[in-house]
């Protein structure tokens, strides 16, 4: 198993995330509904089209640069890829919107 793939994930979304978290923690978790739903329905949108490119043979992955956890033809590394990119987005619109467009207690 290789690590490359998940690894290079991880570093550059852990930061961005905890940093999210840090200034706009409670801002989330009053809005979370505005997070969760569009961050799965993008991310297995996503993950949908992407299992389409691989079956056509559009697309493929580097064995030797994933673990070799498979969900249908994806690498795990590569749906969790869609799902925290799209988690990302979520954040970031909600974190950006204006006081008055959020749920009132995240104020």
């Amino acid at each position: 198993m290789e690590w490359n793939y998940f690894n290079h994930l991880m570093f550059w979304t852990m930061p961005v995330i905890i940093g999210q978290w840090f200034l706009g923690g409670k801002i989330f978790l009053a809005n979370w509904r505005a997070i969760v739903f569009p961050a799965l329905i993008v991310g297995t949108y996503l993950n949908l089209i992407d299992t389409i490119a691989v079956r056509e043979g559009i697309w493929f992955f580097d064995v030797k640069q994933i673990l070799g956890i498979y969900i249908g033809p994806l690498p795990i590394e590569e749906v969790l890829f869609f799902y925290v990119t799209a988690w990302l987005v979520a954040q970031s619109v909600v974190l950006l919107l204006p006081d008055s467009w959020r749920h009132p207690s995240g104020q």
